[in-house]
């Protein structure tokens, strides 16, 4: 068969689209524990309603209907709701099959097409699905924790991080091709205020431009070195760690620009909808109308003392995050997810040892089998523990899985324009085709999650 225009069309169809956007659904790790849901959107904006306050109009009376012999039949009160205004976030990937493959096609038939697109097409939804999980977690401005209660005054400024540090030294790239350096934010997870950090009420820290003051291996990263430059931590309460966020406003404009196109397009991964200090338009620091129901009730560190520094995982303080979210609304998570670094640590916490004895005994009285070590699953009080690649190693995440919505103002797929997915590519001798999806995702109840940060990198 002579591969036409026509052809290669309906074998893009028949090959390609559906079992290429049927992977894509089935390999999200992380994005297909999220629920789908239906919202109506007002242009790209889609307004939830959340409930923060109920109605404190209820007393106990005496038998008379009184208080102190005074009819008074309690206050009137109301329900409290706020509105999460979530915009859709627009990720592409783009695919390109140059004019002479396209030839090479028409001479050598619908096999050497078909290896083309096998070679192009599935690689880019691969491609496009490792993003997408990827930011589901540290999507937008808010890239992960710092666990350490230092006083950084004294050089060197380094801390450690449990968060998505390809990311940051990506945007520090950014910002500093401008010349400048990277200003973040320390958000402290109890308050979510926002830390000072070089000076009177200047609330950011610099991550220098020059040099190499990220550290991908040891997942840690190093502030501007500067007498002006200073963060006091030691006063946080124990085991409460800080958010790491990518300042809204840079040093200087060209900065803001760099930062603001990396950042701005991503939908809002689970460290921003724990941590952000703004949740979807609602500012979380605030407590007038219920806007602190909205915080995460747990997001804290393995250790409690000292400085603060990486810590094993401990049984006791993973229970003390399901008591600190059921004391705060009620409920428990239903998930926990985490790095598979992070699974030979938590598997150690049940290893026993028998002395200095090697010797392996049978004591079931039937026939010896075989010796299986590891395991088949994790889990903490019944609640499963799965495990991501794109969780970042150092931490655990807690899910209440209903809570954590997947907004689709269009769903993913090829785009599909006048009837085709495969166009003449513009300028170029070339034929090339995209791949779209317009969503976000937000947790509508964050008090029903939380984090554990700082935990020991390897065994």
């Amino acid at each position: 068969m002579v591969a036409t225009q026509t052809t290669l069309q309906n074998i893009l169809k028949e090959f390609y689209i559906g079992p290429v956007q049927d992977q894509l659904n089935n390999e999200m790790m992380v994005l297909e524990l999220m629920e789908k849901t239906t919202v109506d959107w007002n242009g790209r904006v889609a307004i939830i309603p959340v409930h923060t306050a109920r109605n404190t109009g209820v007393q106990y009376l005496d038998e008379a209907g009184t208080v102190g012999g005074v009819t008074a039949l309690p206050v009137a009160g109301s329900q409290g709701y706020l509105r999460l205004q979530v915009n859709a976030r627009f990720q592409y990937g783009t695919f390109q099959i140059t004019g002479p493959a396209t030839a090479a096609a028409a001479k050598g038939g619908v096999g050497s097409f078909v290896g083309w697109m096998d070679a192009e097409m599935k690689r880019l939804v691969t491609d496009f699905r490792n993003a997408s999980d990827r930011r589901c977690v540290s999507g937008g401005r808010v890239l992960g924790f710092v666990n350490e209660h230092e006083n950084k005054n004294a050089n060197p400024r380094t801390y450690e991080f449990t968060g998505d540090i390809e990311k940051l030294e990506t945007v520090r790239a950014a910002v500093a091709a401008t010349g400048n350096d990277l200003r973040i934010e320390f958000i402290r997870m109890d308050t979510y205020a926002t830390i000072a950090t070089w000076g009177g009420a200047n609330a950011f820290g610099d991550i220098a431009a020059a040099g190499t003051p990220i550290d991908v291996a040891t997942r840690s990263f190093t502030m501007r070195n500067a007498a002006v430059n200073d963060l006091d931590l030691t006063g946080l309460p124990a085991g409460v760690p800080c958010a790491v966020r990518i300042a809204d406003a840079q040093s200087a404009a060209p900065a803001t620009v760099a930062a603001d196109n990396l950042l701005n397009p991503e939908p809002e991964g689970i460290y921003g909808n724990l941590a952000n200090p703004t949740h979807f338009g609602i500012d979380r620091t605030a407590t007038a109308t219920g806007e602190n129901t909205l915080r995460s009730s747990a997001v804290l560190s393995q250790a409690s003392a000292g400085n603060h520094d990486r810590a094993n995982v401990s049984l006791p303080r993973i229970q003390n995050i399901f008591d600190q979210i059921s004391l705060a609304s009620g409920e428990e998570p239903d998930m926990i997810l985490m790095s598979p670094l992070q699974r030979q640590l938590y598997g150690s916490l049940f290893q026993l040892t028998a002395g200095t004895s090697n010797t392996v005994q049978n004591v079931s009285g039937e026939r010896a089998s075989k010796l299986d070590g590891g395991f088949s699953g994790l889990s903490y009080g019944g609640v499963p523990i799965k495990t991501a690649r794109q969780v970042d190693n150092g931490g655990m995440v807690f899910m209440k899985s209903n809570t954590w919505k997947l907004l689709e103002l269009q769903g993913h797929g090829f785009a599909d324009l006048d009837g085709t997915e495969i166009l003449r590519a513009n300028g170029i001798d070339a034929w090339e085709g995209f791949y779209k999806w317009y969503y976000n995702t937000v947790c509508t109840h964050p008090n029903q999650n939380g984090m554990l940060v700082g935990l020991t990198l390897t065994a």
